[in-house]
């Protein structure tokens, strides 16, 4: 295979190749982004051109995520209407790259890669209402397509390439100099001429320029990939505590805050990836508790867990959003109660199928990736067939021999376990767990999980009358 350098023996390579980039979708979208007089229709004609695409679109819309009021969406242009133009656009668009870019066997270099654009993707859409300008709407996809240079140069195979990222990964502030050593061009550059060439919008132009002086937006995109980049690095590194100061800065918000934003979108990024239904890439994706480990913990106070819940009740009143609730809620049980380990399933009636959404505790974040529970498959007696008969909070006690516990060995406890039903109009929509992983949990720790497990009922209510 003969050695490509330099600008214009890259570009010639990458235009010989089909590579997923160029997807027509993909750059039918950006046009739209780009487009401020453009329609709805024309958004719902992209999809509906597709099949496989138009129904992984309805499925993602319907997620309790995306439609915490839980009315059926079953048209694109009643999506449209529920989530507006941006989500949608958003969900087409992410849906179509990350699963061009998947089709084969990827190697994990991909995937990773994959990942960190996606989880960029997160970081700099959570920075969008704090912003003030224009162009606020193109934020997440200009930051999932700012190292699209970079799943290009992957695609092509080149071992020279895996090399470069291999180098850049353990030195990422030398990124430029080891691109000129590896490629015989700066990957900056090459980005600009592919982001002109494939017309994806000016918007990413302006973010890969990266000038002092750039647009709030621009910077929202830059500091999304910079996060995405170190956040691996432990929260109290360095470089992470010098973008969570950048992030409060450009946020207008104090550092704690910026830095609890940047946490939980890390975590959040598993969340949208499992409701993508790429759990792929979840593994490449950041797990929070290990990421939080790097950090020295001050001695807990006796009321943490009322000052957490004090910030579940003004996250409510303030109308944030449900998977917020639930991510505060978690935290609440995991650093305030105590309780090792905690999860959401939410029920998928058309399957039949638990699937584990939140998580909270050391070793859950594959949860979501490995575990699956098949209602039709529960026998009679085990937990999980007794929570369903029930309906009601259960504790159970690692000591007991009335219950077997049956499908939840996929999360292996050898503890005390908690489970509370979490209920829309009488109707089952996911199932709250805790675990003491090994050991046992307390009456006072499976109270605080009911009033927990009782404001995430009220949650749902709120936000289906909303």
């Amino acid at each position: 295979m003969t050695e490509i350098r330099g600008l214009e023996a890259w570009m010639d390579a990458l235009a010989e190749q089909e590579l997923p980039t160029l997807d027509a979708v993909v750059r039918e979208i950006c046009e739209l982004s780009e487009n401020e007089k453009c329609r709805a229709e024309d958004l719902t004609k992209i999809i509906l051109r597709d099949a496989d695409l138009t129904s992984k679109v309805l499925r993602i819309a319907n997620s309790v995520h995306y439609n915490p009021s839980f009315a059926p969406i079953k048209t694109v242009s009643r999506a449209i209407v529920h989530l507006g133009f941006d989500n949608l656009r958003n969900i087409t668009l992410a849906t179509t790259l990350i699963d061009n870019f998947l089709k084969g066997k990827p190697k994990a270099l991909l995937i990773q890669s994959l990942a960190r654009s996606f989880h960029a993707a997160v970081q700099a859409k959570a920075m969008v209402p704090f912003l003030d300008g224009d162009k606020k709407e193109q934020i997440f996809i200009a930051a999932l397509l700012r190292n699209i240079s970079e799943l290009a140069l992957i695609s092509t195979g080149r071992k020279v390439v895996e090399d470069f990222i291999e180098a850049r990964d353990k030195q990422p502030q030398t990124e430029h100099s080891l691109a000129v050593e590896y490629l015989g061009v700066n990957t900056s550059l090459l980005s600009r001429y592919l982001i002109k060439d494939w017309a994806l919008g000016d918007l990413l132009s302006e973010a890969c320029e990266n000038h002092v002086h750039s647009s709030a937006a621009a910077r929202a995109v830059n500091l999304g990939n910079e996060i995405s980049t170190y956040i691996q690095r432990g929260i109290k590194s360095p470089e992470m505590q010098r973008l969570c100061q950048q992030t409060a800065t450009l946020c207008k918000i104090p550092f704690e805050e910026a830095k609890k934003q940047v946490l939980r979108m890390a975590d959040e990024a598993s969340v949208i990836a499992k409701i993508y239904g790429v759990d792929v890439l979840i593994s490449a994706l950041p797990d929070p508790h290990q990421i939080e480990e790097k950090e020295t913990r001050a001695e807990k106070p006796d009321y943490l867990f009322q000052q957490q819940l004090n910030q579940i009740h003004k996250a409510m009143l303030a109308g944030d959003d449900l998977p917020k609730v639930t991510q505060l809620s978690l935290a609440a049980l995991h650093e305030g109660a105590d309780i090792p380990r905690l999860a959401i399933l939410i029920v998928d009636h058309k399957s039949k199928m638990l699937d584990v959404r939140y998580v909270a505790g050391k070793g859950t974040h594959l949860w979501r990736q490995q575990i699956k529970i098949s209602l039709e498959t529960l026998r009679k007696g085990e937990l999980l067939h007794e929570l369903l008969r029930t309906q009601q909070p259960f504790h159970f006690r690692v000591d007991s021999a009335r219950n077997d516990v049956g499908a939840l060995q996929a999360m292996a406890a050898n503890g005390d376990i908690f489970l509370a039903p979490l209920q829309l109009n009488k109707r089952l929509m996911a199932i709250a767990y805790a675990d003491a992983e090994s050991g046992k949990l307390s009456a006072r720790q499976f109270e605080e999980f009911q009033l927990i497990a009782n404001q995430l009922n009220l949650m749902m209510r709120l936000s289906a009358a909303h």
